[in-house]
């Protein structure tokens, strides 16, 4: 929603239509206004019957444009532009037939160039300008004299003060489409502001909302977890001289205590948003750390890791949030095709970055259009909050997520992240 009631692509709300009868209105009853002043002063004289017929086909006109606003529930930009051009064609005819530039009323022609400035494009709004410029120009030179002069005494001065009254108008012509203009510009500018900052405010409260439920997992199924390890125990107690048993229930209390161990993780860092809590490491140290922990929870997936970049390894602030971040694009890479992944990195002046490469069928358009929402998966068994919660993290570490379909294949997760200068 901008300006009056506009919305960008959609075209013209009928609010706006309904203020531009209103003031075809007041146009037609300033005209009525001049014509009945006329009829009772001697100074002015109007070609009637002309002037009587265009304020008749105007009221006929406003009347059919009301019909068709009830008909059509709005218009669209064009088609507004138009109606007010109208207006423009219509004032010039009615002020030709008394007095041109003359006339008190001729400053009327400010009220369709104010609403074209503030609700349309600055190429419209250009248009009209000059389109009204050209217009009052014109009734410099043609016109029906409204005043009846007495003599020539004093008519120098009176048109220097027309003259004057010329430049006036431009002036305030180009005021209006500069500043409004402007003004609106920064009202649009702002409206989308406002919208992005409440898209990151809904997408931050469903990210607290996440951690407060990741928390109260991690509280609740500590207890079922030390169960299960304290029957594991007696199990591999009581079959201690059957072999099999003793294998499978040592596999147990090490998947056991590696959940344990996700389970600590994630309470501790449940409420934690601040990557000062991180660890300070080089960015070649922390990403092999990071492949290293990743090939552990998913030894069967084959990944190779490249360094693309030499020279001095910049510093990165190790955020567990960025970390799990990390293993999410991974194993969405591992689970997308059973062929060896790329996981590649390198740096420069102003950022550190990595990718993600897997041999899989890539992602789908809807996944790169909406790659930022919650509950956007392309596995039948997904949620699609990994990703959703990878873009959270990188945007709050000020760095970018960017999904892809290489040209030769496959599929790509590039993040971006600043890098912090000593």
């Amino acid at each position: 929603m901008t300006l009056f009631g506009m919305r960008e692509g959609v075209g013209i709300l009928p609010a706006n239509m309904g203020r531009l009868l209103l003031m075809r209105v007041v146009l037609i009853l300033c005209q009525l206004l001049l014509v009945l002043v006329s009829l009772f002063y001697d100074g002015i004289e109007l070609a009637l019957p002309p002037l009587m017929t265009l304020i008749t086909l105007y009221i006929a006109v406003n009347v059919a444009s009301l019909f068709f606003l009830v008909r059509n529930r709005g218009v669209n930009e064009r088609t507004y532009f138009c109606q007010l051009m109208l207006d423009v064609l219509f004032l010039t005819l009615l002020l030709y037939f008394s007095g041109g530039y003359t006339n008190p009323l001729i400053s009327l022609y400010l009220l369709p160039l104010i609403i074209v400035s503030s609700t349309l494009a600055q190429r419209q709004a250009m248009g009209m300008a000059a389109v009204i410029l050209v217009c009052y120009t014109l009734l410099v030179f043609f016109y029906r004299p409204l005043f009846v002069m007495a003599g020539t005494a004093g008519t120098s001065g009176f048109h220097m003060h027309l003259l004057g009254m010329w430049f006036s108008f431009v002036l305030s012509v180009g005021l209006i489409v500069f500043f409004v203009m402007r003004m609106s510009q920064s009202i649009r500018v702002r409206d989308l502001r406002l919208t992005e900052m409440r898209e990151v405010a809904e997408r931050d409260s469903h990210v607290l909302a996440l951690g407060a439920m990741a928390a109260g997992a991690a509280h609740e199924l500590g207890t079922p977890l030390a169960t299960m390890a304290v029957v594991s125990h007696e199990l591999e107690c009581d079959y201690a001289d059957n072999s099999e048993i003793t294998a499978q229930t040592t596999l147990l209390k090490t998947e056991l205590a590696r959940c344990k161990q996700v389970l600590s993780q994630l309470s501790a860092s449940a409420g934690q948003l601040r990557a000062e809590g991180g660890r300070s490491l080089a960015f070649d140290a922390y990403m092999r750390e990071v492949s290293t922990q990743w090939q552990m929870m998913r030894p069967r997936a084959e990944m190779r890791l490249k360094q693309a970049t030499d020279g001095v390894v910049p510093e990165l602030v190790a955020d567990i949030t960025l970390t799990q971040a990390l293993y999410n694009l991974l194993n969405n890479a591992a689970d997308a095709s059973s062929q060896a992944m790329m996981l590649a990195f390198g740096w420069d002046d102003e950022c550190l970055w990595l990718e993600v490469g897997d041999q899989g069928p890539g992602f789908p358009q809807y996944i790169l259009d909406h790659s930022g929402q919650p509950e956007i998966s392309t596995k039948t068994t997904g949620s699609g909050l990994g990703l959703f919660l990878s873009h959270a993290v990188i945007d709050r570490l000020g760095g970018k997520l960017e999904l892809s379909n290489p040209v030769d294949g496959g599929a790509c997760a590039r993040v971006t992240l600043p890098r912090h200068k000593e």
